[in-house]
């Protein structure tokens, strides 16, 4: 090769991934970003590895409880497109410490170091440049002690941060009458100058007061928002506008009425539990009288018995519809009440009259009937992660749509009596482009789903298998679209919902869907 033919990677180079973890969003703001992901890529430099863009990064992710291998981990992720084999056997995957994938107990990160080799991958850490694999964990017995090793010293670092942790929180709750646990406070609250305690925001304390008044006249949560908003009055935190959830707690918060809860963390079943403590009465000054307090409670607690009867998911756009207008999640409502009711989407924004005119009710019935109906086609339309690939794809069906149109105006014409050889000619010349068109079709298909994941076109099809049953899973269906999608958009006006692709940012498909006379 002369120093004018460019550099191209051997076809035959193994594929690379970086893993970046690190346990508080603070870190990011020091070296330990740039160090693990800069070292990553001096050694697939000196070791001819073709590192992949897709690096996997869990910033302020714990490893200690395992929260990186957790669902909503990267690191789940990549143990996933390693078991779908979208990562292939024999890559590597780069880690700045073996401590950066696990601090758990040694046991289950060694174990953890297994499941990562036996699956065919190579794991290097960076710091001193040792290669873990299947052959020599069994091989080189000084290698699985060596990982033992670190696995024990990283579990009991993490061992001793937790420890020194919980004590110094059981040590602040056991001065709590003396001194605030921390600064935090209810909206209508604030820490005194000399941090010893708080006191009431008096202009905020009445709203309190009204709010409660309000539900004991009978008005309903989503009907004092509405209210308060209605009248301009500022929200406590960062939120736009009042919402009735905002409401529920207040009127449920019993620091109202100056009463705190302190918390203490346990792990449970691998998962965190926030396990309450002793209460600690008059810790916040009273802004409401505990006999309010009680009857609004009392009240509450009987409207719950009554809504939870029968409860279960009966949303398959709960958590993914959006406002077109505003962007606020839509929430499912019951027209005529709970019994015989109509159920209809709305803007959750609009509906506290928060600032959005997007009022309309949107019927659940007919969004849902539009995403069965539609669902083996929302599967055949799942977009390529390659831009400049899913632009060809369009192009090229617009193409074919156009050449279909031709044909039909020459047919139309022949068959007005214009059977010319012209006629004729053109006809031909039309079928064979538009028979090239769809061989380019078929073959950008077939590139699409190459750069698709396994893990998509599996998810995808579970979606289509869960809503082609005669007795759906709502949940289930729930499931596979929050896994697809990252938001629906219910856009009434054009009668269409919009689905945004999670694996293809900025790629939408829409499907019409139906509503009754009345709606329209």
């Amino acid at each position: 090769m002369n120093k004018h033919t460019p550099a191209t990677a051997p076809a035959n180079r193994s594929k690379a991934y970086s893993y970046v973890r690190f346990s508080t969003p603070e870190q990011q703001k020091g070296d330990s970003f740039r160090r693990q992901t800069e070292a990553a890529r001096r050694y697939a430099d000196v070791h001819n590895l073709d590192l992949q863009e897709a690096t996997y990064q869990d910033l302020g992710v714990s490893a200690y409880r395992g929260a990186n291998v957790a669902e909503t981990g990267r690191l789940r992720e990549f143990l996933e497109a390693v078991e779908h084999e979208d990562i292939p056997r024999g890559s590597y995957l780069l880690v700045e410490s073996l401590d950066r994938i696990s601090r758990q107990k040694p046991r289950k990160a060694v174990r953890l170091l297994e499941q990562i080799c036996e699956a065919g991958i190579a794991v290097v850490t960076l710091n001193d440049g040792r290669v873990y694999t299947e052959d020599s964990l069994d091989s080189d017995s000084w290698s699985l002690m060596g990982a033992m090793m670190i696995a024990i010293r990283a579990n009991e670092e993490s061992e001793t941060k937790a420890r020194r942790l919980r004590e110094a929180w059981a040590n602040k709750r056991r001065k709590v009458s003396d001194k605030p646990l921390s600064s935090l406070c209810p909206g209508w609250l604030r820490l005194r100058e000399d941090r010893k305690g708080f006191d009431a925001i008096p202009e905020r304390a009445k709203i309190v007061q009204r709010v409660f008044d309000m539900t004991l006249a009978g008005m309903g949560q989503h009907a004092i928002a509405e209210t308060l908003n209605k009248e301009g009055i500022p929200v406590f935190g960062r939120g736009s506008h009042w919402h009735r959830t905002y409401v529920n707690k207040m009127l449920a918060d019993a620091s109202t009425i100056g009463a705190f809860t302190p918390h203490r963390l346990e792990i449970v079943g691998g998962k965190k539990r926030r396990i309450p403590t002793e209460t600690v009465e008059g810790y916040f000054p009273a802004v409401v009288d505990r006999e309010v307090f009680e009857k609004v409670n009392a009240m509450s607690s009987a409207r719950s018995v009554k809504q939870n009867n029968g409860a279960g998911m009966a949303n398959i756009l709960a958590g993914l519809a959006k406002c077109p207008k505003c962007g606020a999640t839509m929430t499912r409502v019951n027209k005529g009440g709970e019994k015989g009711g109509k159920p209809y989407l709305v803007c959750t924004k609009a509906k506290a009259r928060g600032g959005c005119d997007y009022r309309h009710k949107v019927r659940i019935d007919g969004v849902e009937e539009a995403i069965i109906r539609n669902a083996g086609w929302l599967n055949a339309s799942l977009p390529a992660t390659d831009e400049a690939l899913q632009m060809q794809y369009e192009g090229a069906t617009n193409a074919e749509m156009a050449a279909s149109d031709e044909i039909e105006n020459v047919v139309e014409a022949i068959a007005r009596g214009g059977r010319s050889a012209a006629l004729l000619d053109r006809l031909h010349q039309n079928e064979a482009a538009r028979e090239d068109i769809r061989r380019t079709i078929a073959d950008l298909e077939r590139r699409i789903a190459d750069t698709l994941t396994n893990r998509v076109q599996v998810t995808a099809a579970q979606f289509v298998d869960a809503a082609e049953v005669e007795k759906r899973d709502v949940a289930l269906i729930n499931a596979t679209l929050r896994q697809l999608f990252s938001k629906v958009e219910v856009d009434w006006p054009s009668g269409r919902l919009w689905f945004h692709w999670k694996h293809a940012p900025g790629e939408t498909t829409g499907i019409m869907y139906a509503w009754p006379k009345e709606d329209a």
